[in-house]
């Protein structure tokens, strides 16, 4: 299968070379030539089944091993269970090493990219979770170093644990004084200026591919039509639900959901995108306002999607209900897809996107609810391992130093 540019002045002629390359040459995301659909009997599938044949039909190779190794670090048997909480389905996708959704592509992107290259340094920016779980998915690795950018004071200190008290030699956590916008457009002039470097964030294709077969397991799992509700910052997980719907899952409704950075909201509600200074938040991985991955995306909006937002405050009551309610902990993510989604229509089930552990997000969480969440005993005592990491300014020659 080939891949174009997202800006139509690159082309690669296969999925390796678009993620071995990352971000295309002239500055674009690379999309595929088609969207494949999907063969008969794939209601069949089980979560290996359904990432490795996403994969597959957008043209990677052997990508069976490569999930079933992804698929062993999770901590339930079927990697992302469906769980039924008061008249909704929740997807838990937080079940991975970093209790993050991230985990999900991650995990098989830096296996992909291990078996692809000898040696390599990979290059990323975060809002929150995808620099821990590519850290995760990278550390100790012979053939490939990490180097992962984040806003300083703008993530959870979960999260930033996750990713400084990683000891292995080829991690470099990097505090950026700015914001996620700022650590993303330095990690894309990097790729630009750089052409060897490889690309972790998703504007790398492969991510994509992954985390639509998390959708098509989902469709198999549901069994008929069904609406979604996707906590997104970036676009890229409510893009993969999106091209999993034209590849054949029955999704009917797809709502985004977005904190106070409420940018992409506005674009499906009012077809305009107001990008302003970023807003931090309680649900700090979507505390974002230039998704990289509306990019790859060319239809209409608001015809495509619904959408809707929540304040703090809203995020903390809705965390504060459903536990009243249902016995059931949201992190502060996942409790913006909750509200966004409104209540069930009743004829077809819908679906609650959970992005991440409520653990991640102990201090929203124990102020929604009176009692801070209970982390995997494996990161229990995260707070008391030591810290390592650089700080630099929103420079591009600061970030030069470090890769070079």
């Amino acid at each position: 299968m080939r891949y174009f540019s997202t800006r139509g002045e690159s082309q690669v002629s296969s999925f390796r070379e678009a993620m071995l390359i990352g971000l295309a040459p002239d500055g674009g995301l690379f999309v595929p030539e088609t969207t494949p659909v999907l063969p008969a009997g794939w209601e069949e599938w089980d979560y290996p089944a359904a990432v490795a044949a996403s994969l597959d039909m957008f043209g990677a190779e052997d990508a069976r091993d490569v999930v079933d190794g992804a698929a062993s670090r999770f901590d339930k048997s079927d990697v992302a269970p469906i769980v039924e909480v008061g008249g909704r389905l929740v997807m838990e996708l937080f079940w991975g090493p970093t209790l993050s959704f991230k985990d999900h592509a991650l995990q098989v992107l830096g296996r992909l990219l291990a078996r692809e290259v000898d040696e390599g340094t990979v290059l990323g920016a975060t809002s929150g979770d995808t620099g821990s779980a590519a850290i995760e998915a990278c550390r100790g690795s012979s053939n490939l170093r990490i180097v992962i950018l984040f806003p300083e004071g703008k993530v959870s200190e979960f999260q930033r644990r996750q990713m400084t008290t990683v000891p292995d030699p080829n991690v470099q956590a990097v505090a950026v004084r700015g914001t996620f916008d700022d650590c993303q457009a330095l990690v894309k002039e990097a790729l630009a200026n750089h052409p060897g470097l490889l690309a972790i964030n998703s504007i790398n294709w492969a991510r994509i591919a992954a985390q639509v077969g998390y959708y098509i397991y989902a469709g198999a799992k549901v069994g008929g039509e069904f609406d979604v509700a996707v906590p997104t910052g970036n676009f890229g997980n409510v893009y993969s639900c999106w091209t999993a719907k034209k590849m054949g899952v029955p999704i009917r409704r797809i709502t985004i959901a977005n904190n106070a950075n409420h940018a992409l909201a506005d674009l499906v509600g009012e077809g305009v995108m107001r990008p302003s200074e970023v807003v931090a938040t309680i649900a700090p991985a979507m505390d974002i306002q230039v998704p990289s991955n509306l990019e790859r995306f060319t239809a209409d909006p608001s015809a495509e999607f619904h959408a809707g937002w929540s304040s703090d405050e809203e995020i903390v009551e809705t965390i504060t209900s459903v536990h009243a309610d249902h016995e059931y902990v949201l992190d502060p993510h996942t409790a913006t897809a909750w509200k966004a989604a409104g209540s069930p229509a009743g004829d077809v089930p819908l679906l609650v996107v959970a992005t991440a552990h409520p653990a991640k997000f102990a201090e929203a969480v124990a102020e929604a609810v009176g009692r801070r969440p209970t982390p995997p005993e494996r990161l229990a005592h995260i707070d008391e391992l030591e810290e390592r990491m650089v700080t630099i300014d929103n420079d591009a020659s600061a970030l030069e130093e470090l890769i070079r």
